[in-house]
């Protein structure tokens, strides 16, 4: 130790500003090759000193950050933290030195699962700087990390905030592969936010521009899973639809089975219900206000429109026994789909029966049938233009 002061001494009196800076390197490589951490402590404590000229102390840091970290990864902790700790009164001298320190423990702090920790360090990099130019990319970069960590904390709230500061610079971003991390958190937030129509959209779509099949495939099983949690109604029906007819959901998933008896308006049973439910994530079992689940709101709204499909009118207490719940609770959910407009029918609360008004037509064919109508009325709008092109302006 005192070698290496005396070393440090006869080193900082150099008059040569290149031979100096080469030697602090020198000594810098020795010591981490010995892997002795209070001997690098005593050396980052010399180099962060003021007495240092602060262009030796960052160009010696910087060189520290890549080097280090061949050392242990309790070492490189607690180095880091030494360092940060050193110069914590001029983190504005030293940013872009912080910035690599934070994101090299941000690291450590993710190989350990230690998801909170990881995002903290990450947050405390600066990125509104007018010391240094931060391109939009790596502002990106680093938001949509510090959101896929707190995502992995199971704080899908921090995660939106950090995503959403991402969205404001995304458009700036040319790298596909950040473009994609920044759309799989995107989705995985309303996904944690139960909006799983905009999340089964989302998802459906990485399915398609995945650069591996094994994301794909998470992707659209994902995607399946969201639409069949969704609220029924004439928008899930359409997500439902596209996704049956994807021929990859029967070969590569293995909530195909559910997929299909919703797409055919089928009643869903019990153990079919159980059995999909091994899928589905913690946030995704989400006791709601009414005392049911997410899965079992969608499962009862779900074989409610399949019995609309099946009778004409039901009581109460007939809906009740078919949905495995109390009539009561029955006839509320029938009429909040009713008022919403995702069943049509009407409800007699003096015989306490419902009449669908729906058989023998679906959402879809309605769907269908208006987008027909729209192309037709386009080529006669395009027909017309071919016609007489001197109205064209």
């Amino acid at each position: 130790m005192d070698n290496l002061q005396k070393l440090l001494e006869e080193t900082s009196v150099l008059g040569d500003h290149k031979a100096k800076t080469e030697k602090y390197k020198s000594i810098l490589n020795d010591l981490i090759t010995q892997q002795d951490t209070n001997s690098l402590k005593t050396f980052i404590a010399h180099l962060t000193d003021e007495s240092t000229p602060l262009v030796i102390s960052r160009t010696i840091l910087l060189s520290f950050t890549s080097t280090f970290k061949s050392l242990p990864v309790k070492a490189q902790m607690e180095l880091s933290h030494f360092i940060l700790d050193r110069i914590q009164n001029r983190v504005v001298a030293f940013e872009e030195q912080v910035s690599e320190i934070r994101y090299n423990l941000a690291k450590l702090y993710e190989r350990d699962e230690n998801w909170r920790e990881a995002a903290k360090s990450l947050i405390a990099i600066p990125l509104d700087s007018s010391q240094r130019v931060i391109s939009p990319e790596y502002k990106v970069k680093i938001y949509v990390k510090i959101a896929r960590l707190f995502l992995e904390d199971e704080e899908s709230v921090q995660a939106e905030t950090y995503i959403n500061r991402a969205s404001d610079s995304i458009h700036h971003v040319k790298k596909t592969k950040l473009i994609f991390a920044y759309k799989t958190c995107f989705a995985r937030i309303m996904d944690y936010k139960r909006m799983f129509s905009k999340a089964g959209f989302r998802y459906y779509e990485l399915s398609t521009i995945l650069p591996k099949e094994s994301e794909r495939t998470m992707a659209l099983t994902c995607a399946i899973i969201c639409s069949i949690l969704d609220k029924a109604g004439p928008q899930r029906s359409r997500m439902l639809a596209n996704l049956y007819k994807d021929e990859r959901s029967s070969s590569q998933t293995d909530v195909y089975p559910i997929l299909e008896k919703m797409y055919l308006e089928r009643i869903l049973k019990k153990n079919e219900v159980q059995k999909f439910a091994e899928n589905l994530r913690p946030h995704q079992m989400a006791v709601l206000s009414d005392g049911n689940t997410v899965l079992d709101r969608a499962v009862i709204e779900h074989n409610l429109l399949s019995a609309s499909k099946i009778y004409n009118n039901i009581t109460f207490d007939e809906l009740g026994s078919l949905l495995g719940i109390p009539a009561d609770k029955a006839e509320k959910i029938a009429a909040k789909m009713v008022i919403e407009e995702r069943l049509i029918g009407t409800i007699d609360q003096i015989e306490r029966l419902i009449q669908f008004e729906n058989t023998g037509s679906d959402s879809l064919s309605m769907w269908d049938s208006k987008i027909e109508s729209i192309c037709l009325h386009m080529n006669n709008i395009i027909e017309s233009i071919s016609k007489y092109p001197e109205f064209v302006v």
